[in-house]
């Protein structure tokens, strides 16, 4: 480091500050002198090594002064023995003043509330990211959520002192009584608070802005930043000289509070000078003001809002209650990929974290998308009209929703139950149908999927293939179609409203027929029997065993014995069908040809291939056993047969196994009836399970398939909470937390995975900490690693290929378990490289390598610095 002034010695030796230990005690740093306050203890000659230590040869020992880097410049050191030992001084909250602490914080402040309402302050380190634009947002939003029969106002300060936006917007309206630098005036002259505010408040409320809402209007309070320009020009106090006054360090953010209390408003809203400002500074670091910083995804913004952060971070403890500064990503365009802006500015609290404590900074930064139509702020009417609809309104709405608005109690009062007989009943559900194949009757979810099945096929007989991953509800599907008989019935059963009717012919109806059935199929023998019952009533010339699909699979069994190209697979597949009537025809065609005089229809419904075909990666003669069928066998079905049809229910992987050329174009042919779980549909399927434990649970009147994101969101804070805390803590948002925490990076999740994670999250009741929600968060969090680990095991017989790859990142060194790692520490081959990303369970960016969290937690993998919000960023993009 050059040393050119006395500053840079000054800063050279604040810099070192943790190694004045018990010698120095304080320095005072002048144009042409040091003088060294030395502790009682200390001495002149330890005062000396340290000097050496820290200027190395730019110290002269004999000499006592320090060279500077410009020809014969130098200062002299003087050493003085401080009377009384060590003094102890409040820091001054100043960027030049905390720059030089290990914490940024007065200790005696962190656990502290202020003592009146709560004051929120919004910094941004460049102007024009919109920050006073977001501001107002807030308060719009507070305006529309709020209670309207007790519609609390909220106290708007400007205080950026040089570009007053919110003081220009207003100035307009009226003339303002009272200004944001009265109030600094007042409170550099006055030295009680309280004092402070009966002086002031009665001047408070002649300048106001009134906010129209969908229901009404709000009005709230505005403090501007002046009254007349001249205030502006000639300053006479500024949060900076009340910071460094002797007793009024922390004062201003204690004004402001007591202040918003006294004129009955809810909340302070700051609007503070942007850059590292000393105007800003004061309330930047007071621990008892929550702080948004706003940024716009530009390089220079984003560096500075990192500086900013590594000096707000200092010394604050990462908890749940504790106000950590939240960042606004703001004017992010379509298309501009945030993750790694998210990582870098997440990372600065990672030296902070710690491993049971990585989550607290999971919802910190909030991406607000660009809205073109509000770069310019014009006026205040125009501005509050165009929030509506926008993007960004929506999150901060969110924000609004969630951290400041108190959301209804859950009353166990209301329920039927108690408390933990409704986590029983949710657990006892949950546990029967953890296979998806549970003995209960009860509705099914009408699913995207199951939608479009219907649709396609509400006039035809089903010839499909129902593509999904181990766990994605196939096997329930299955169990479900073949319990109503008729695919008639089954579509009248799930199409409530009407929407999808069949209108066939009156005498035409379509059996359901099983000839295949998984072996995991609970309570399935019973509905196939009954299934068989119906078919024999219709006095067909085959008649169907009860074990028809016990058969079925032997006789597949033994065809696998020898290998067989793709023409001589679809005769088998052929011959199993006639086996499993009786062989009472010759030919499919005689089939098709009785059916048609008896104006009937059969489906015939196979499951559990993957028992058969365990080894399609492998065996090509499996390959062409799956590919006769799903695709050879059922284009000949759809080209030449009108009453009979296939509906099979097949593992994905089976089939991109199994369908190397074209597999794209089969897959785009059926991916409208793919058994696949989005987020959204996820949650829709948490809430139903639990609507169906519960019977009083969801009591909304738009029926739960049919309700959008935001009803099913609000359905489940009833179930787990806004977050993983009480909704005003810094704790992950609860519904986020758990998608990110059961999905892979294909964005996909099982029904199953749903199914395990209530199981295991109602293993036992708890603790109820919290009285809004039934499952606590040790509860959520237990159950999300105990679900990593059955999913390693399910992963592993489902994808057998994924087996020795996951051996290899499981027993490899702790030390070189950290995420994100590189392509050479584990020396994944490129085949099994692609196979991990083509399953969703590896993704490579910038040559780093990132695992999900459905399978870290089992593998035992950690996070290195700024991973994790990289890992999040890819599971909810």
């Amino acid at each position: 480091m050059l040393l050119y002034t006395w500053k840079d010695v000054e800063r050279k030796l604040l810099l070192n500050k943790d190694k004045w230990g018990t010698v120095i005690v304080d320095i005072e740093t002048y144009t042409d002198e040091v003088i060294v306050h030395l502790n009682e203890e200390g001495t002149e000659k330890d005062a000396d090594t340290l000097f050496d230590e820290i200027f190395d040869k730019k110290y002269e020992n004999e000499k006592h002064r320090i060279l500077l880097d410009l020809t014969d410049e130098y200062l002299n050191v003087t050493f003085e023995i401080e009377e009384g030992g060590e003094k102890k001084s409040v820091v001054a909250p100043l960027f030049k003043s905390v720059l030089y602490q290990k914490s940024a914080y007065y200790d005696a402040l962190i656990e502290k509330e202020l003592p009146g309402v709560p004051v929120i302050a919004f910094h941004s380190y460049k102007g024009g990211v919109g920050r006073t634009l977001y501001l107002l947002a807030f308060v719009k939003a507070w305006s529309s959520l709020k209670d309207m029969k007790n519609p609390k106002k909220l106290l708007v300060v400007d205080a950026d002192i040089e570009a007053p936006g919110i003081t220009w917007l207003t100035k307009g309206q009226e003339e303002a009584a009272f200004s944001f630098l009265d109030l600094l005036e007042i409170t550099q002259e006055k030295e009680n608070v309280d004092e402070i505010i009966e002086l002031i408040s009665d001047k408070m409320s002649e300048l106001s802005i009134k906010i129209e809402t969908e229901k009404t209007i709000v009005e709230h309070i505005v403090l501007p930043t002046y009254r007349y320009i001249e205030q502006l020009l000639d300053m006479y106090s500024s949060p900076e000289s009340l910071a460094i006054s002797y007793s009024k360090k922390y004062v201003l953010s204690e004004v402001l509070s007591k202040l918003g209390e006294k004129v009955n408003a809810e909340l302070v809203l700051v609007d503070l000078r942007a850059g590292l400002s000393e105007f800003s500074a004061p309330l930047l670091f007071d621990p008892r003001v929550k702080k948004y910083l706003v940024t716009s995804t530009s390089y220079q913004s984003v560096k500075g809002t990192e500086i900013l952060l590594n000096q707000l971070s200092k010394g604050l403890p990462l908890n749940e209650n504790s106000k950590i500064p939240e960042i606004l990503l703001t004017m992010v365009q379509e298309g501009v990929t945030t993750s790694d802006i998210i990582s870098e500015l997440v990372a600065v609290y990672d030296q902070y974290m710690t491993d049971d404590r990585v989550f607290i900074t999971d919802d910190i930064v909030t991406v607000l998308p660009f809205a073109s139509e509000l770069v310019h702020l014009e006026s205040l009417p125009k501005i509050m009209k165009n929030l509506n609809g926008r993007d960004f309104y929506k999150n901060i709405c969110e924000i609004v929703q969630n951290s400041y608005i108190a959301p209804s109690r859950v009353q166990m009062q209301n329920y039927k139950l108690s408390r933990d007989k409704i986590i029983k009943c949710i657990h006892d559900f949950a546990a029967n149908q953890i296979t998806a194949e549970g003995n209960g009757t009860f509705e099914v979810l009408m699913t995207d999927s199951i939608q479009n099945l219907i649709k396609k096929y509400k006039n035809s007989v089903p010839n499909t293939v129902i593509m999904g991953a181990k766990g994605s509800g196939k096997t329930f599907l299955y169990r479900e179609i073949l319990r109503d008989q008729y695919w008639e019935n089954f579509i009248k059963r799930m199409d409530k409203n009407g929407m999808h009717t069949a209108v066939p012919d009156a005498d035409m109806r379509t059996l359901i027929v099983p000839l295949l059935a998984s072996g995991n199929a609970g309570g399935v023998p019973k509905i196939i029997e009954n299934a068989i019952c119906n078919y024999s009533k219709c006095n067909l010339k085959g008649k169907i065993n009860n074990s028809v699909y016990v058969h079925s699979k032997d006789m597949l069994l033994e065809y696998m014995r020898n290998e067989h190209d793709i023409l001589e697979w679809k005769e088998i597949w052929k011959k199993v069908v006639l086996d499993a009537v009786n062989k009472a025809y010759q030919s499919l065609e005689e089939f098709e040809e009785e059916l048609k005089q008896k104006c009937i229809k059969v489906v015939f419904l196979i499951d559990g291939l993957e028992e058969i075909f365990q080894h399609t990666i492998l065996s090509q003669n499996e390959r062409n056993a799956v590919a006769a069928l799903c695709r050879d066998l059922i284009d000949e079905v759809k080209i030449s047969y009108h009453n009979l049809g296939f509906m099979i229910f097949l593992r994905k992987d089976m089939v991109r196994d199994s369908l190397t050329i074209n597999y794209e174009q089969f897959h785009s042919l059926y991916r409208s009836v793919e058994l696949q779980w989005s987020s959204t549909e996820a949650l829709r399927l948490a809430a139903w399970l639990t609507s169906q434990a519960v019977s009083d649970f969801y009591e909304e009147d738009v029926p739960l398939e049919m309700a959008p994101r935001d009803v099913i969101d609000q359905t489940l804070h009833k179930l787990w909470g806004v977050k993983l805390g009480k909704p005003t803590s810094n704790e992950a948002n609860s519904s986020r937390w758990i998608l990110a925490a059961l999905s892979d990076f294909n964005g996909q999740l099982q029904a199953r995975d749903i199914i395990r994670f209530l199981e295991k999250a109602t293993v036992n009741a708890g603790k109820p900490v919290y009285t809004d929600r039934y499952l606590m968060p040790t509860e959520i969090k237990k159950a999300v690693s105990e679900c990593s680990t059955d999913k390693i095991g399910e992963i592993r017989d489902e994808i057998k290929a994924l087996g020795p790859i996951f051996d290899k990142l499981e027993h490899a060194p702790a030390e070189d378990k950290i995420l994100p790692f590189s392509g050479d520490t584990f020396q994944l081959t490129q085949g099994e490289e692609k196979i991990m990303k083509q399953e969703g369970y590896l993704r490579i960016d910038n040559d780093r390598y990132y695992l999900p969290e459905i399978i870290r937690h089992a593998l035992k993998f950690k996070y290195g610095k700024g991973a994790r919000p990289k890992v999040l960023s890819l599971l909810l993009k």
